[in-house]
């Protein structure tokens, strides 16, 4: 009861500070896992079923009260959204809740909560100096997760695996520019890239997919479209768990991301390109997640 209490206070912390990074916002995160578990093996959504009602159980209510506002998602889904509300929660008291041990492997660092590892901060423009990488970061922490879930089927590793897919597919999580000409200072993935915007600024418009992601939808039928419209075929997805390409795909689309001028409004056509790369990403995502699920499961 005391790892939970901590995650209940933690999540009423998180409410009273400013908005964070949180690649995608949580239905972002929802829809993203519900097209995962779409293309689940029957072997793999059993036993993601399992894991997902274990996770669940062990939840404070306020969490279980926002995963149950998304309709049409299943329980795997839902799950997707919590690692952004347990950032400030010791990554250790987060297993031990569901009854488990966190993976060594993740437990390594002097930063014990899991905030850095939704993100990783390459340098942009690539011609740049700086150095804004840290370790713990969304690379490091997917590999070790997905290494450690192959041989070891824990729900507090699901859930953030599905979550990190998520956040390695959202552009301005791979990406930080420099704000200032001397001092290596960076924008914290385009947070300080204020722009002209009910979101305010160049990372949550892009976690709110251009807008398209703040309309609340039925999860399920959110997911069957974008498999219609963008299917698996028509992805190179290259190889399971290669976390790294996901992040370069990201960190590629930062031209663009960028090309919308600082404490301006963008442009009909900027909204209408971002809104396809984000479906595009989002698919992607939700189809690797998937990948990696599966590989965890063999069909026996």
């Amino acid at each position: 009861m005391k790892n939970k209490n901590l995650i209940a206070s933690s999540v009423v912390l998180l409410a009273l500070l400013p908005q964070a990074a949180s690649a995608w916002n949580y239905q972002g995160h929802v829809i993203v896992a519900e097209m995962a578990y779409h293309n689940l093996s029957d072997t793999a959504r059993a036993q993601v079923d399992v894991l997902a009602e274990k996770a669940y159980r062990s939840m404070p209510q306020d969490i279980k009260n926002k995963m149950d506002t998304f309709e049409g998602a299943s329980q795997f889904a839902k799950l997707a959204m919590v690692p952004d509300l347990i950032r400030k929660v010791p990554a250790e008291n987060i297993w031990e809740s569901m009854g488990e041990q966190i993976p060594a492997s993740l437990n390594q660092w002097d930063e014990k909560t899991t905030g850095a590892w939704h993100y990783i901060n390459q340098a942009y423009p690539a011609s740049s100096k700086c150095n804004f990488i840290h370790i713990p970061n969304v690379e490091v922490v997917s590999k070790s997760l997905f290494e450690s879930f192959k041989v070891n089927h824990q729900a507090a590793s699901m859930m953030f695996i599905s979550h990190l897919a998520g956040d390695s597919h959202q552009p301005m999580h791979s990406i930080s520019s420099d704000i200032s000409a001397n001092s290596c200072n960076s924008d914290l993935g385009a947070n300080k890239y204020t722009l002209n915007i009910p979101q305010h600024d160049l990372h949550h418009l892009w976690d709110s997919g251009m807008g398209f992601l703040d309309t609340l939808y039925d999860i399920h039928g959110v997911a069957v479209i974008l498999q219609k419209t963008h299917p698996k075929k028509s992805f190179e997805l290259g190889t399971t768990g290669n976390i790294n390409q996901w992040i370069q795909e990201s960190y590629k689309m930062a031209d663009f991301g960028y090309s919308v001028k600082k404490n301006t409004t963008p442009s009909t056509a900027y909204y209408k390109q971002g809104t396809k790369d984000v479906k595009q990403r989002l698919s992607q995502a939700g189809y690797r997640l998937a990948d990696e699920i599966n590989s965890a499961y063999p069909t026996k």
